[in-house]
């Protein structure tokens, strides 16, 4: 059998049961052969109370007697004389792990102290102050060999309080400095740490290292829901669900119409709104127009009252959350989160509203979301439809493949609207798309806010035309291509001195080739402002895709007018006066990208109507209150809503 041995609740070392003993024969145990011996090299300290446990290794049952106390040595204190030589020196240091300082004696001063260490009135130590020390011969005081420096293996408890004295053993006479405190550690301080690691470092046995580690992962486990129950306010929204399930009718009665009873408003107060909020990866201004409308989604969450708690389903890197925790949300990241799921679970009935962004992560979560938030308003925010755009995709570049995966996608959109509390789009097309696709979708068009800007340059001081987008989006990769290939060359067969312009971010090989006299590649732009003061006007020739152009929107709102082909126009309900920047094909983009690079005019009054359109559809009131549409379940006649019959889990 193989044994484990403990002293004070740590492995020491390891015993097999199979030495020979004549006794163990004759009692008729077995073949005699069950007898263990254990050495301890050094020994067990004379100054430490010792519990000795003997445990079979394989499932750490007690061997009968055990544990065997074995008590400290006597130390006794010395107690004071009623005549004390003076004694010199200071208790200089004081903590778990080392005691340090220096004596002399005045009446023997060249004699070395023998000194007593106390903890909590007991004795733990002997030591005698004759360490050398520069600064003390440096004084004066004697030959300098007067010091003391105590380590204490294993240190003291950080889990109690000690009192630290130091006394001189012939007399008892206190050092000065002495006694010292040292505090319980309140916190997981370094001491606390180390006690931790010191006992996993004595783990040995691959079974008690596999009991270990679950004890270790439950109280991790444990910590973490901790974390999550404080953050979700947990106590306070059963206390606050109790407290209405039982006297909800009488604080109302006694509220009346005018306001609120006194005696019971106080406990009647409900915890913050809170709203979770999902996508792929973390939001970053100015990067596509996905983060943007998240971005002012979120913003105006916080204006309706929400605390936002956002959870990146593809970057859990805690390092990258900092910019959006500036803006008051909550980012769910490793090491606290190994990913959605676990936010849900630990989380649970803690949220009232619940934004899924894109339909990948509607796919994945919506049936999750609705398990573990009953409660909750579960909104799936479209962004566009993915098979709109591969539709068009397959017939732009005739791949018939592309149809088979766009049938699949339509599939799955059209599920998470059905299954959706609420469904946001950008775009009154596609508004009206999922209304045909699911009738019994509940859809709002919920635009997002685009900040309006100040041109700092007049028409005069500008040249040239810019396209820009993330290239991480085909589309844009197709248009860039088309633009410079097709569109550009007639431009410049009127005007050849007009300087294109593509900037953008995750800027691929294929684009940065398209370089050439009157192509000026950029790549990405910090300031989007100072490339909207140096060109004329942008250009979104796009010919597939689907949804909003956030970076058509961002040009009106700095004033720069766009030409537009119509899939770039789609679904922004542009008045007579911008659908005048629409071209068809490669000839009529080109001719309206000379017009209005050469006439003033016309650059103005383009330039008039986006500000105008911006001012009228994006702005943060408009935002604001078409998202809180959503989730009352208001509806107006810019919402297709039906309302149909759902079950959910109590």
């Amino acid at each position: 059998m193989r044994l484990r041995i403990l002293d004070n609740d740590v492995t020491i070392g390891e015993a097999i049961a199979d030495t020979y003993r004549a006794d163990l024969l004759y009692r008729g145990i077995g073949d005699g052969r069950h007898g263990f011996e254990f050495s301890i090299v050094g020994g067990l300290s004379p100054l430490l109370r010792h519990v000795i446990r003997v445990q079979r290794a394989i499932d750490g049952q007690d061997l009968p007697k055990s544990p065997w106390m074995l008590d400290a040595a006597p130390l006794a204190m010395t107690a004071p004389t009623a005549t004390v030589a003076a004694l010199i020196g200071h208790l200089d240091l004081a903590t778990r792990d080392r005691i340090a300082g220096w004596a002399q004696d005045a009446a023997d001063p060249d004699t070395p102290v023998g000194l007593q260490i106390i903890d909590n009135g007991l004795p733990i130590a002997r030591v005698l102050a004759n360490r050398g020390r520069a600064d003390l011969a440096d004084a004066g005081i004697g030959n300098g060999r007067h010091a003391f420096d105590l380590v204490i293996p294993g240190g003291l408890s950080p889990l109690s309080r000690h009192v630290v004295q130091v006394q001189r053993e012939a007399d008892g006479a206190e050092l000065p400095g002495s006694p010292a405190v040292i505090e319980a550690a309140n916190a997981f301080d370094a001491s606390l740490q180390q006690t931790v690691a010191n006992a996993v470092a004595a783990v040995s046995a691959d079974d008690d290292g596999d009991r270990v580690l679950s004890f270790i992962l439950q109280q991790a486990d444990r910590l973490l829901q901790q974390r999550a129950d404080a953050e979700a306010q947990r106590i306070d929204r059963l206390a606050h669900r109790e407290f209405h399930r039982r006297w909800g009718p009488l604080v109302e009665a006694a509220a009346g119409p005018a306001g609120t009873a006194d005696g019971l408003a106080d406990n009647a107060k409900a915890p913050a709104l809170r709203a979770l909020v999902i996508d792929e990866r973390l939001p970053v201004a100015g990067r596509d127009a996905g983060s943007q409308a998240i971005l002012s989604h979120m913003r105006a969450l916080q204006h309706l009252g929400y605390a936002i708690t956002f959870v990146a389903a593809d970057e859990l890197a805690p390092a990258a959350a900092a910019t959006l925790e500036a803006t008051g949300v909550t980012c769910c990241a490793a090491p606290f989160y190994a990913g959605v799921e676990d936010v849900l679970r630990r989380q649970a009935d803690c949220f009232d509203v619940v934004y899924l962004h894109r339909v990948s992560i509607a796919t994945r979560y919506l049936g999750l979301a609705r398990r573990y938030m009953p409660r909750a308003r579960i909104l799936y925010s479209v962004a566009d439809l993915h098979h709109v755009r591969l539709e068009r995709q397959a017939a732009v570049e005739a791949r018939p493949e592309l149809l088979a995966v766009s049938r699949r996608v339509r599939l799955e959109e059209s599920v998470a609207a059905w299954s959706a509390d609420a469904v946001i789009t950008h775009s009154a097309e596609e508004a009206e798309t999922l209304g045909r696709l699911v009738p019994e979708a509940t859809v709002y068009r919920v635009p997002w806010q685009v900040p309006e800007r100040t041109a700092s340059a007049p028409f005069s001081a500008r040249a040239g035309v810019a396209f820009v987008g993330s290239y991480a989006h085909t589309p844009n990769v197709d248009a860039a291509c088309w633009l410079v290939e097709a569109v550009m060359p007639l431009v410049w067969q009127t005007d050849p001195d007009i300087e294109c312009l593509l900037v953008g971010s995750d800027m691929p090989e294929a684009i940065r080739i398209l370089a050439r006299p009157g192509v000026l590649v950029l790549s990405h732009v910090a300031e989007l402002g100072d490339l909207f003061d140096r060109v004329r006007l942008t250009v979104a020739p796009l010919r597939y895709g689907a949804g909003i152009k956030g970076k058509v929107l961002e040009s009106f709102a700095s004033g720069v007018p766009c030409v537009m082909s119509p899939i770039a126009a789609e679904g922004m309900g542009l008045p007579e006066s911008l659908l005048a920047l629409v071209g068809e094909d490669a000839s009529a983009l080109a001719a309206l990208i000379c017009r209005l690079h050469r006439d003033a005019d016309a650059h103005r009054k383009a330039a008039r109507a986006g500000r105008e359109l911006i001012h009228e559809n994006h702005g943060e009131t408009s935002v604001t209150a078409a998202l809180q549409a959503a989730i009352v379940g208001r509806k107006s006649a810019a919402h297709s809503a039906k309302p149909r019959a759902r079950t959910t889990a109590a």
